[in-house]
């Protein structure tokens, strides 16, 4: 495949009336986008701004251009399945998983080719509006009234001389609705988790700090604490976890683990603050994200991290804990 536009070139594909012979070759993963903060800005059927962080993104495709077996379980967030570059995905339409109203097939545009948690799907909406730039400061936490949205901000796009307010979707939550074995598999990979002869003697004094934004992943990875009997303290985003480092002695640290997408204050922003004390330079960073560009994971590994760990791989993190934290 030639080599991937910017992404001023995808926007101006996108302008131009999405021309069905060029947008289907299109790859959009953020290699020339290294900020955690841009998003792909999408249409609901009702109208209403979504955005999907586009280090989740491989590619947009031409909805009609698809040929899918179709699922009528009613039931079922899959709604087919399609061949995409040699390869059986699953085709998740996005209006159903939120609730909004289902339109007709005619009416949707394109699909977002996916990648994270392990999985590899499509996900299809009615209308891609932009690539926007979204700060962590901007983000307001929106779960406790829509519970499946991280947060919502205010996008720089403007409509008819008004700003537009955006939804966030929470990603994770996405994933383990449309999948609902993964979250299944996690649970039994903790269960089954065997605490090496090594950790279990070590004492452990030393607290873990976390910080995610969604809930589910939360609490699943406090299922993991809890199994390796690790002292723990768990935050709502990055800004939570930076604020409360005023109430703990460094000493006390055994390990810190961040998200990289979040409010308040990304997992970068969270790295940069830690690795800026000299108080902090003998505790090892985990990175647990869903950000599946190689560009990010890459300049990661020298931004003085221990690891990167997918996300809902409860086996992996288990090990990486025992390898990293202190005692």
């Amino acid at each position: 495949m030639a080599d991937l536009p910017n992404i001023d070139d995808i926007i101006s594909i996108i302008d131009d009336d999405m021309e069905d012979d060029e947008l289907d070759l299109v790859k959009l993963v953020s290699t020339n986008a290294n900020d955690t903060n841009q998003y792909l800005l999408f249409l609901g059927s009702d109208n209403q701004y979504y955005a999907k962080n586009i280090s989740k993104i491989e590619e947009l495709l031409v909805y009609r251009d698809l040929d899918i077996v179709h699922n009528h379980d009613k039931d079922n967030y899959i709604s087919g399945t399609a061949n995409i570059r040699g390869k059986m995905t699953s085709i998740v339409n996005f209006d159903k998983w939120m609730g909004n109203p289902i339109l007709d097939d005619d009416q949707y545009e394109l699909v977002i080719i996916v990648c994270y948690g392990g999985k590899r799907f499509a996900i299809v909406v009615k209308e891609v509006e932009d690539i926007v730039t979204i700060d962590s400061k901007d983000m307001s936490d929106n779960s406790a009234d829509n519970s499946k949205s991280s947060f919502i901000s205010k996008i720089n796009i403007n409509i008819n001389g008004i700003d537009k307010l955006c939804t966030i979707f929470d990603s994770d939550r996405f994933l383990l609705d449309v999948f609902d074995t993964i979250e299944k598999q996690s649970n039994a990979e903790t269960s089954n988790f065997i605490v090496s002869k090594r950790f279990a003697s070590k004492k452990k004094n030393k607290t873990i700090l976390f910080a995610d934004d969604s809930r589910f992943i939360r609490k699943m990875v406090e299922k993991l604490f809890l199994k390796l009997e690790c002292q723990y303290k768990i935050y709502n985003d990055g800004q939570a976890l930076i604020d409360d480092l005023v109430n703990i002695e460094p000493s006390d640290i055994g390990l810190f683990i961040t998200d990289l997408e979040m409010p308040g204050a990304s997992g970068r922003e969270v790295i940069r603050f830690i690795r800026q004390d000299n108080s902090y330079d003998n505790i090892n960073i985990i990175i647990h994200t869903n950000m599946s560009n190689n560009v990010k994971e890459k300049e990661l590994s020298t931004s003085q991290i221990a690891k990167t760990i997918g996300k809902v791989d409860m086996l992996a993190l288990g090990e990486a804990i025992e390898e990293f934290i202190l005692y």
